[in-house]
């Protein structure tokens, strides 16, 4: 029969274990609930670390003239309230879904 979870040893300096247990008693946990909260926590933080350091790796491109442009143009119009939101947006799509299309010619070629 195979195990569903590893059984680990693991030793901690006595203020450190003062602290396990006082957290531990507070929060009505297991000493292996708070270790695998904090063992998640800790790679998160090192799998988010990781993709910040790939990302400082990567070379920044500057924006061509007509995108530096389009930018320029998009924060006009919004600065000046030129804009939809998100909700106006799917209202539009919704509406436009809503409307009955123009027929095609049923056009058929004879062989």
């Amino acid at each position: 029969m195979s195990r569903t979870s590893a059984t680990f040893s693991v030793s901690l300096p006595p203020a450190m274990a003062s602290e396990l247990e006082r957290v531990r008693r507070k929060e009505h946990r297991t000493r292996s609930e708070l270790v695998r909260e904090a063992l998640r926590h800790y790679i998160r933080v090192a799998d988010a670390r990781s993709v910040q350091e790939r990302a400082a790796l990567l070379r920044e491109e500057q924006p061509a003239a007509e995108e530096r442009a389009a930018i320029a143009a998009g924060s006009k119009e919004f600065r000046e309230g030129s804009f939809i939101d998100l909700s106006q947006l799917h209202n539009e799509l919704g509406r436009r879904r809503q409307q009955p299309r123009p027929k095609k010619s049923q056009a058929r070629s004879r062989r």
